[in-house]
């Protein structure tokens, strides 16, 4: 593991993110990416050196260990299957009681080596070895036990290698096909009226990454939320022979407008939690929110 950003540093990161949740000014924060659980922030601010991922506050110290080692074990099992992942480290600052703050910390990659913006500067019909580079990872590392998330957005082109940034969700079940990772962490962000119905949906949506089939279909829908569509031939050509049940490209647009809708509506369920929080119980929503999201 590489030396990474310093406890004042990180203490550092979560004052200007404090801020940001007081007053819903992202302005201060140099934000690298938003996910459905974590916001990756690059810091320092003005030249990022590292993107510092916060995630959900954990209940305790206890909490947090557990997470910190699904991580661990999750990094483990996908290198041992051939995938690169960029170095991460699992790190934590002390929240209010005794509650935990957890950070997944990277080095900061320069934006081009980043895969939509790789391909947006390739040719689609020349094609990119990125690709199928994806694809033989997705391929590598998912069985009933381990999952993977294939979405361009979460790998990297470095050093003519497919290296994959998004660890902070590991994909792991047990024999009976239970997710390891607590499912309360998707739903964490949204109103505590509509958690019992989402964590069975969420457990649901969380399955399907557990199939090559899905993981590489979902790799190819979401090239319309990048504006990419024109690389998912290239997408389909190096994931169907693999297939016994081939992905057509006729399903993949009607499938993208359902999976969309619902990432709107749970985008939008944050922001009446949001709104819920700080105006009714007057209290600190914990969670950044996208101002929009790709998906509308």
């Amino acid at each position: 593991m590489v030396p990474t950003i310093s406890d004042a540093d990180l203490e550092k990161v979560e004052v200007a993110i404090g801020r940001a949740l007081d007053t819903d000014d992202h302005g201060d924060l140099t934000v690298l990416g938003y996910g459905e659980v974590s916001v990756a922030v690059g810091w320092p601010a003005d030249v990022p050196q590292w993107a510092c991922k916060r995630l959900p506050p954990f209940t305790d110290a206890g909490a947090y260990r557990g997470y910190a080692a699904l991580v661990e074990e999750y990094i483990e099992r996908i290198t041992a299957s051939g995938v690169a992942v960029v170095d991460t480290e699992v790190r934590a600052l002390p929240g209010p009681g005794r509650s935990v703050v957890g950070y997944l910390v990277q080095p900061a990659l320069d934006a081009q080596l980043l895969g939509p913006q790789v391909l947006r500067v390739a040719d689609p019909e020349a094609g990119h070895p990125l690709v199928p580079a994806v694809v033989e990872s997705v391929l590598a590392c998912t069985d009933s036990r381990t999952g993977i998330d294939g979405q361009l957005t979460n790998w990297a082109w470095i050093h003519e290698r497919a290296v994959n940034m998004d660890v902070n969700t590991p994909f792991m079940w047990d024999e009976s096909g239970k997710p390891l990772l607590d499912i309360d962490m998707f739903i964490a962000a949204l109103p505590w009226v509509v958690r019992a119905t989402q964590r069975r949906a969420v457990a649901k949506i969380v399955a399907r990454w557990s199939t090559p089939r899905w993981t590489l279909l979902d790799l190819a829908m979401n090239l319309y939320k990048d504006d990419l569509e024109a690389w998912i031939p290239q997408v389909l050509a190096a994931s169907n022979p693999h297939l016994d049940d081939p992905i057509d490209a006729a399903e993949l647009k009607a499938l993208y407008t359902k999976e969309a809708s619902l990432w709107v509506k749970m985008h939008r369920l944050k922001r009446i939690d949001r709104w819920w929080q700080r105006h009714v119980r007057r209290r600190r929503y914990e969670f950044l929110v996208a101002p929009t999201t790709d998906y509308a």
